[in-house]
């Protein structure tokens, strides 16, 4: 079996960690506490199959309850990233202390600042009380080693936000309907955020599952198409051990495509870009 062979690793940015080119994102399954069971199985297959970031958020139902209970025994072994979706100073600190809670750990390698969106939010992020005080925080208490940003609506809102702030990560969007879109961020973003330096990270690679079905894609497409571009790892959510052991496979296997066969998908994807375009824009 596939279990014994070594994912391919990128260099995530100037964090300088060798990062597995695949990561396990905490939405779907592993936040549904009626599944956990399943979800637990699926989290310590993926560690043991050498994925070891794992990533879920305070707003992401009961995730971090399940991924701490996953993770318990096997905490040294994993590259744990959690979010906080406030914008003020003391609903932060809250969430941070809530999720290290749930996690059942008292650190955290990665913490993102969960989905801004919109240029109003950035103001908030650094007043004087806003979240990004609490992350500066964090980190000069090393509770947390490294500061992330995520976003899905606008490049250039986080374009903003990177340049106030020295994030050590960003993670957005990539799939193949992403160019379609009014604000691309493989057009808009992706060579501004190569440039900084920043560890990238990928979401949406399936399109909230979209674009995985008969006449759509294959998981194994997708992967293999974000993995083209020059990103670092591609976090993904399989809804079951079957669609997890595919996407290992497919990284075990992983060659970039070519330039013609980036373009084709593309053209595939172009009838399918208005079921994933809506949920691109979900957060208020």
């Amino acid at each position: 079996m596939f279990m014994n062979r070594e994912l391919p690793k990128r260099v995530y940015g100037k964090t300088g960690v060798r990062m597995p080119i695949l990561a396990l994102g905490g939405a779907g399954v592993l936040q549904e506490l009626g599944r956990k069971r399943e979800a637990i199985a699926i989290i310590r297959e993926a560690v043991e199959s050498g994925v070891f970031y794992l990533d879920t958020a305070q707003q992401y139902r009961d995730s971090e309850i399940i991924f701490g209970e996953a993770i318990e025994g096997i905490r040294e072994k994993v590259f744990l990233s959690t979010k906080s979706a406030a914008r003020d100073y003391d609903g932060a600190w809250r969430d941070l202390q809530n999720s290290l809670k749930r996690l059942r750990t008292d650190k955290l390698e990665q913490w993102v600042v969960h989905h801004v969106s919109y240029p109003h939010e950035i103001d908030r992020l650094f007043a004087s009380n806003g979240a990004i005080k609490a992350f500066q925080q964090a980190e000069e208490q090393k509770i947390v080693q490294y500061i992330g940003i995520s976003g899905h609506n606008d490049p250039e809102v986080l374009k903003n936000a990177m340049e106030r702030f020295p994030f050590d990560m960003v993670l957005f969007p990539l799939n193949p309907t992403e160019p379609h879109h009014p604000r691309a961020f493989t057009k808009e973003f992706l060579e501004y955020a190569r440039r900084k330096g920043v560890g990238l990270a990928v979401m949406k690679v399936m399109g909230f599952g979209r674009l995985v079905g008969e006449g759509k894609f294959t998981v194994s497409e997708l992967f293999r198409y974000a993995l083209s571009y020059p990103v670092h790892t591609a976090v993904i959510l399989p809804n079951s051990l079957s669609e997890l052991r595919e996407l290992v496979q497919a990284a075990r296997e992983f060659t970039p495509m070519s330039h013609e066969e980036l373009r084709a998908l593309e053209e595939r994807a172009k009838p399918l870009t208005p079921q994933v375009a809506g949920m691109y824009h979900q957060w208020p």
